[in-house]
């Protein structure tokens, strides 16, 4: 789970989740277009936890999953 300055803005507010595989020597190898919107941003009868401290990061990620935009 991470937030970064696009959250709340082009993406979900509470942040995004992201599997990372095990390390490979010593390297592990991170591809953000892979973050998805955790479920409690496609429903009010979800919970999610918020980032830790250390996953909010202070440059955006323009990559991943948007924000959801509910149906009206």
């Amino acid at each position: 789970m991470f937030s970064d300055a696009t959250s709340g803005k082009q993406t979900y507010g509470a942040g995004r989740f992201l599997y990372v595989g095990l390390p490979s020597a010593d390297r592990i190898e991170v591809d953000l277009n892979e973050a998805f919107n955790p479920p409690c941003a496609f429903t009010d009868f979800a919970t999610c936890p918020l980032p830790p401290q250390q996953n909010r990061l202070a440059l955006g990620v323009d990559a991943g999953e948007l924000k959801y935009e509910r149906p009206k």
